[in-house]
């Protein structure tokens, strides 16, 4: 058996776009993604939770497969820098999250303080997976943003072994594909396909600036919400044209 490893797409996304997503709540994502065209199954991970609350990211996928174990399988798998995950964690850097499908059970350990000590190393963003986190009290003190099902103490070799690195995957249900956006903080992780990206990011931001907007409107008018929310054509129209005035 062989790893898979299929070039990363270059970012689409610049950092200052991506500085100013990590300031805007998934929420805002996940409704502009709606409004695109996109039903929340296909973007949003539902069963992912911050195994380090507070942190937040908007960072390009690089992707890992795991697979269930057998014995004879087990033997062709590539070994230590060889290994998928590893192999892996050299594609990415600065700006980059490790996304793992691992079985969507918190038995299948990704990893650990000694594996993930070079995602600190190589500066990655983050880790996203549908299975369990190791040794969280060591990790959390690494810097990289981590969301998964749970943390645990299994041993994850006996559930299932890395297998393809920088493939299409399936984690919690939601297609990722090398070079997507994730979008996470502590209301879950959304996907945001790489050929819309930039598109999302716009619209987002610009949403995120209307319903601040509406919010100050409503506090200020002492109004019912239903007044500009949610919002339509109507109420886009009236803040970009408050926002063009200023």
């Amino acid at each position: 058996m062989k790893t898979l490893v299929q070039a990363t797409p270059d970012h689409v996304l610049s950092v200052e776009t991506r500085s100013q997503l990590t300031l805007i709540n998934t929420t805002a994502v996940v409704d502009t993604l709606v409004h695109s065209g996109y039903d929340t199954r296909y973007v949003f991970m539902p069963n992912l939770k911050s195994m380090n609350p507070g942190k937040r990211l908007v960072a390009r996928a690089i992707t890992v497969r795991f697979v269930p174990a057998r014995p004879d399988a087990v033997k062709t798998k590539p070994s230590r820098e060889s290994s998928a995950e590893y192999v892996a964690f050299e594609l990415a850097g600065p700006g980059d999250v490790i996304v793992m499908e691992a079985m969507r059970t918190s038995l299948m350990s990704v990893g650990g303080d000694i594996k993930f000590l070079r995602l600190k190393q190589r500066r990655v963003d983050g880790l996203i997976c549908d299975g369990g986190i190791r040794d969280m009290d060591t990790v959390s003190e690494y810097g990289v943003s981590i969301w998964g099902l749970d943390r645990t103490a299994a041993l994850g070799t006996q559930m299932g072994f890395p297998y393809t690195a920088n493939d299409t995957v399936s984690v919690d249900g939601v297609l990722v594909q090398p070079g997507d956006y994730l979008v996470a903080d502590d209301d879950g992780v959304v996907v945001v396909p790489r050929a819309i990206a930039p598109e999302i990011a716009k619209k987002t931001i610009e949403r995120d600036d209307l319903e601040e907007w509406i919010r100050r409107r409503l506090d200020e008018e002492n109004l019912s919400a239903g007044k500009y929310y949610p919002p339509d054509e109507e109420t886009f129209a009236e803040y970009r044209t408050w926002k063009a005035q200023q």
